[in-house]
């Protein structure tokens, strides 16, 4: 596949996944369980989102071709933890497409109420379904348009909302203690989760090893400073207890700060989010499926011939999604699995990472972004220990998500032992 996309391109596309519709969303669900200390959840997952950037920079520079993270982690820990790892990071990008299409069409129906609910969750999949088999460097140009206007919304409000916090919808900052914060991080990570997919669509940037780490710092920055702002006007202008009964709470801040044309913008700034966010999950889960297809573990049918369109990758993707769709699971509960199939698959990431120095010391040298030895070490071992940490809580306190993880990890190692006859060596280069 060629290597066509730039800065803003990767910028745009990160961002449009990591931010879309979830910050729209999710803080206004996860107050109810933490109160305003909800605040403390999204700062303490934008900590592993540290981790895991640094990680997906070293591993994108290090192995810039389509599919990265499949790749490292096959090459650097095991063939079957590759494949396990991308096998959960399916899952992960097929369940969030579910869940953003859930958003989009809370806040669709809210601006036009005849609109049936299931038509637009429906639709609005099906549609960028057929938009992914087209031109991908027409796509990263609607892209980048609807990431600056949905930006520009979400600024507006944020700007706005500063200054109209009732500091007594604050107190108490803890209202049902601490465990609650702390198993809010998980979902709340999703929000933050989509910094990996730079690995996964490697092989089309252009000058990877430049471009990964610029982009990644420009979109983490952007990310960490509307998130955290946003999440602090919303639980200071709306009750904490009130904000988890809101199908589209920052439509409704927005219709109190600027009455008339608020709800209106931040409405169509929110379709534009869930539809930059469906689109990168798209772009990027059938980019996983590509290179699982070329290395032998899943059908030859799914791979893209360079310069071809893939549009088989694509239908598979969206099948899935449909199938997610009809699940029937709350955000919050999508969610939680997202995260969780994260958290697993950072684990194995950061594995790879610590094996960079030892077992791709030729390819690492090469490369003009290096964390060196020590950063190496510390951020491999802290993005380990942090995901296993947060992990633990989530699964440990909902065993249905347990079961669910234990069912799908079997499900993906009998396919890789059914498949493993077919695989073909992947090499570094």
């Amino acid at each position: 596949m060629k290597r066509t996309i730039g800065v803003w391109g990767v910028v745009s596309t990160l961002i449009g996944y990591v931010i879309g519709a979830s910050i729209f969303i999710l803080p206004g669900a996860l107050a109810g369980s933490a109160g305003p200390a909800v605040v403390i959840s999204y700062s303490l997952a934008a900590v592993i989102a540290v981790f895991s950037c640094l990680a997906a920079a070293q591993l994108g520079t290090v192995f810039p071709r389509t599919g990265a993270g499949y790749i490292t982690v096959a090459k650097l820990v095991s063939p079957m933890a590759g494949f396990i790892g991308i096998w959960l990071m399916l899952a992960a990008y097929i369940l969030a497409i579910a869940l953003i299409a859930i958003g989009f069409s809370e806040y669709f129906v809210a601006m036009f109420p005849s609109v049936d609910p299931q038509l637009a969750i429906y639709g609005v999949v099906l549609v960028f379904v057929i938009l992914n088999m087209m031109n991908v460097d027409l796509l990263v140009g609607i892209q980048g348009a609807l990431v600056i206007f949905f930006m520009v919304a979400l600024l507006i409000v944020s700007a706005g909302g500063i200054t109209s916090i009732n500091t007594d919808n604050l107190s108490p900052f803890l209202p049902l203690g601490w465990d609650p914060v702390l198993l809010a991080v998980v979902p709340a990570f999703f929000s933050y989760g989509g910094f990996m997919a730079v690995m996964e669509m490697a092989g089309e940037i252009k000058n990877p090893q430049r471009t990964i780490p610029i982009s990644m710092m420009i979109s983490f920055v952007l990310v960490l400073i509307m998130y955290i702002t946003l999440a602090l006007v919303l639980v200071g202008m709306v009750p904490w207890q009130e904000l988890a009964t809101l199908k589209a709470p920052v439509r409704v801040i927005a219709g109190q700060l600027f009455p008339g044309w608020g709800a209106t913008l931040v409405g169509v700034a929110v379709l534009g989010a869930a539809a930059t966010s469906i689109n990168a999950l798209m772009l990027v889960a059938s980019r996983d499926v590509i290179a699982l297809a070329r290395s032998g573990k899943l059908p030859s049918i799914l791979d893209c011939k360079q310069g071809a369109k893939p549009i088989s990758s694509v239908t598979f993707v969206g099948f899935f999604a449909i199938g997610a769709l009809l699940l029937g699971e709350t955000v919050t509960e999508y969610a939680i699995w997202v995260s969780s199939s994260t958290l697993m698959f950072q684990m194995l990431i950061a594995l790879a990472l610590i094996a960079v120095p030892e077992k791709a010391e030729e390819v690492y040298q090469n490369s003009s972004f290096k964390l060196g030895l020590k950063g190496i070490k510390y951020c491999g071992y802290g993005l380990f220990a942090i995901s296993g940490f947060f992990l633990f809580l989530v699964l440990s306190d909902t065993n249905n998500t347990l079961i669910a993880a234990l069912g799908y990890i079997a499900v993906g190692l009998i396919l890789y032992k059914v498949r493993i006859g077919k695989g073909k060596d992947l090499e570094i280069n």
